[in-house]
């Protein structure tokens, strides 16, 4: 919040003649000899000091705002210059164009003085006791860049018991991105923010979109049922035919089947509301099916397996210990069944897979290939193609890129050399090298960095 400064008792100063053509010399450009180039960035702070002087002695003004009691002098143009709301109002052809004195409404006095002094100094000061009124105030006048000032004051001020709060304030102006950070405070402070009474306030389509996140911080997902639960009887008769729509973001199936018998289907809402009741059959389902999914088609070992929306795909593989299989299998826990896809161009196992923008990327076995699939189409393609296998390699996407770890080549050394695809150029090169070889291993990406990474050294094993 650079652009934000509290205020000061001080009077703003104004150089002399003398110092200003002294720190005007260092801003004189000589573009040739008989040209110069004058660039004299000081001069908006003392437009901007001239500008809150005549305020102050109400000279030159030519509009008069009238807020509760008080009454304040100001010039348009500098309105209409620091607020789109009143351009709109100066610069077209509504009455108050031309009204002396323009009566404002939904702002108080000593909001407006605080707005009205940003508009001429560029200083504010934003306190936990005026923030909300000076947020509310800069959205409605639509002075964007306080509005900015305020969320950000708010984001660094988030705790358990003002979150919900905030969030509500985000929604209503439509602070998208303070919203979302307030979202994600709340996930990742979920148990903590229970605690208050404000959160049984959260409107239902809020409660559902938090609910539903993967990364909700609970212990177990009977808290999730219980705040539920909670959250519609604090306002029972207008949030019970709400309950299936919020019930449908609690994983009921996770829950310890006594705790789904004795607690979940005894509770006297859950027995009035029949539209629960196919929720409450699916977590029956899930608990008397012994949770086990359907089995594969075929049977593989050594296979690639990734996911895109939801679904499984488990590629190629081994069905016995010396064959390799090109098929493409989709399991799909909505029906708990799978079903054959595109199949790949060439057999293969002790393969990787990785999902990366909307397709599968396969490595690994005998291809020396990277192979792509897209899930949409049910195609497959060629990316690149290797000088040597690299079997039993790690994949992993990080910053737009394509990382390939290790492996082992045709004479089944360990490979130690990274490969990266990049997309965006469509090259291969080779990145850099890992400590040791590896084989076999899982690769993954954490906080868009690979650690334990030095650049390649002669000597190491590359394709």
């Amino acid at each position: 919040m650079g652009d934000t400064l509290e205020k000061s008792s001080e009077e703003p100063q104004i150089s002399s003649d003398n110092e200003c053509s002294t720190k005007m010399g260092d801003l004189v450009e000589v573009s040739s000899g008989e040209k110069v180039k004058f660039d004299d960035t000081g001069l908006s702070l003392v437009l901007q000091n001239g500008l809150e002087n005549l305020r102050l002695e109400n000279s030159l003004t030519d509009v008069i705002l009238c807020v509760d009691s008080r009454e304040f002098s100001c010039h348009r143009v500098v309105l209409a210059a620091a607020s789109n709301y009143f351009r709109a109002m100066f610069c077209n052809d509504l009455r108050e164009k031309y009204e002396e004195k323009i009566i404002l409404k939904g702002v108080d006095a000593e909001t407006m003085n605080i707005l009205l002094d940003y508009t001429y100094t560029s200083k504010m000061l934003i306190t936990k006791q005026n923030v909300q009124k000076v947020l509310e105030a800069a959205s409605l006048f639509q002075f964007l860049r306080m509005v900015d000032a305020c969320a950000s004051f708010l984001t660094e001020a988030l705790q358990p018991e003002n979150c919900v709060g905030i969030l509500r304030l985000a929604d209503a102006h439509s602070l998208h991105s303070l919203k979302q950070q307030v979202q994600d405070y709340i996930i990742q402070n979920f148990t903590q923010v229970l605690n208050h009474e404000e959160f049984l306030e959260l409107p239902a389509d809020i409660l559902c979109s938090t609910l539903k996140s993967d990364d909700l911080y609970v212990t177990e997902e009977a808290q999730v049922f219980e705040t539920v639960m909670n959250w519609v009887r604090y306002k029972e008769s207008e949030r019970f035919p709400l309950l299936p729509y919020v019930l449908e973001n609690v994983r009921l199936p996770l829950l310890d089947p006594w705790y789904f018998v004795e607690t979940v289907e005894a509770d006297q809402l859950i027995r009035q509301c029949p539209d629960v009741f196919p929720l409450l059959q699916e977590a029956r389902m899930y608990h008397l099916s012994g949770n086990e999914a359907a089995p594969l088609m075929v049977n593989v070992s050594s296979f690639a397996a990734a996911s895109y929306k939801k679904k499984l795909y488990v590629i190629g593989g081994g069905p016995n210990g010396k064959l390799a299989t090109d098929k493409t299998q989709c399991y799909d826990p909505a029906t708990n069944a799978w079903s054959l896809k595109a199949a790949m161009p060439v057999e293969a196992k002790c393969i990787n897979a990785a999902s990366f923008r909307d397709h599968i990327y396969v490595v690994g076995g005998a291809m020396k290939a990277l192979y792509c699939y897209s899930p949409q189409e049910d195609t497959w393609c060629l990316v690149t193609q290797f000088t040597h296998e690299r079997a039993s390699c790690g994949i992993s996407p990080c910053n737009n890129k394509l990382f390939i770890t290790g492996g082992r080549d045709e004479k089944n050394e360990v490979i130690a050399t990274v490969l990266c695809w990049d997309p965006e150029t469509q090259k291969l090169t080779e990145e850099c090298v890992l400590p040791r070889g590896v084989s076999h291993h899982g690769s993954v990406t954490l906080r868009k960095s690979y650690t334990h990474i030095r650049r390649i050294v002669p000597g190491a094993v590359s394709v």
